[in-house]
């Protein structure tokens, strides 16, 4: 879910739960002549929501909302055959013991065939909503970053500059790198924490230049010299991204690269191999070139 919009369908799908509940409820009411009207506005509305949240649905989880909905007839009827005929009478009520009779008249008691498989599907469809929220906020990160580093090489040349007889900053390794990256990310973001460590695994814990917290993204500067070219940078995002994933506060990752002599002779094709838009892990690289 790459989108504000598809955060804010699921929204609406979420709320139109406690309508269809009501509807639900209503459609075994005692009126009969009330009851069909309501059969057919909550057949109506169901279809339609039905329709819409499997559009908007990740596809990981649109199998378990559709088992919601179809059930296992006869063994466990669920949303489907409760939606196509909620008034069915239980053929068996009358010739069966009074115990067996508590979940009333009806062959689709309304708890068990429609209010809680309706229930489950409302829980996949906030599971979706939470992970929209944060990919539309990392996602949105990742951009900000992205359009501030395209910009990185124009303002580390003003701040080398000699000025007015006095030196320009120094920027002789990936060190200074960061702290001239520490100092621009707190003037855009709230909390940033510098060298952010992950957990221990099998091939060691890696250490983050920033994590920006309250965005849940990690924030890495890279800078080429001669003894460190594209492959070796490379080689070195990729264990990145693997050890960064286990971050517990880290849902994507942001590279910059800064190329003072371009030794990156593609940079384009560099930033789009490393890149990636894994809804589970995002990554943006950029390459700001001298």
């Amino acid at each position: 879910m790459e989108s504000p919009g598809g955060v804010h369908q699921l929204g609406s799908l979420v709320e139109e739960v406690q309508r269809l509940e009501e509807l639900g409820r209503l459609s075994q009411g005692e009126r009969a002549e009330d009851a069909e009207l309501i059969v057919r506005v909550l057949q109506e509305r169901y279809s339609r929501w039905y329709a819409a949240a499997l559009g908007t649905l990740p596809s990981e989880l649109r199998a378990r909302f559709q088992g919601e909905h179809e059930g296992r007839y006869p063994i466990q009827p669920k949303i489907k055959h409760f939606v196509k005929n909620p008034r069915e009478k239980w053929a068996l009520y009358t010739k069966v013991p009074r115990f067996l009779k508590s979940h009333g008249p009806w062959q689709y008691p309304v708890d068990s065939s429609f209010l809680d498989p309706l229930r489950e599907q409302k829980q996949l469809l906030l599971l979706a909503l939470g992970r929209g929220a944060v990919e539309v906020g990392v996602l949105g990160t990742l951009k900000r970053l992205s359009d501030m580093s395209e910009r990185l090489a124009q303002g580390l040349a003003i701040v080398q500059r000699e000025s007015r007889g006095r030196p320009g900053f120094r920027l002789d390794d990936e060190y200074d790198l960061q702290r001239f990256l520490h100092a621009l990310l707190v003037l855009h973001f709230a909390d940033v924490r510098p060298e952010e460590a992950t957990p221990s695994r099998a091939g060691g814990s890696y250490r983050i230049d920033f994590l920006l917290k309250r965005e849940r993204v990690a924030v890495e500067a890279k800078m080429t010299s001669s003894s460190l070219g594209a492959k070796k940078i490379r080689d070195q995002l990729v264990g990145d991204i693997f050890g960064y994933r286990h971050h517990p506060e880290a849902a994507g990752l942001f590279a910059v690269i800064y190329d003072p002599v371009r030794r990156i002779d593609n940079p384009r094709g560099f930033e789009d191999g490393m890149s990636n838009a894994d809804p589970d892990f995002p990554v943006r690289v950029v390459v700001a070139a001298g």
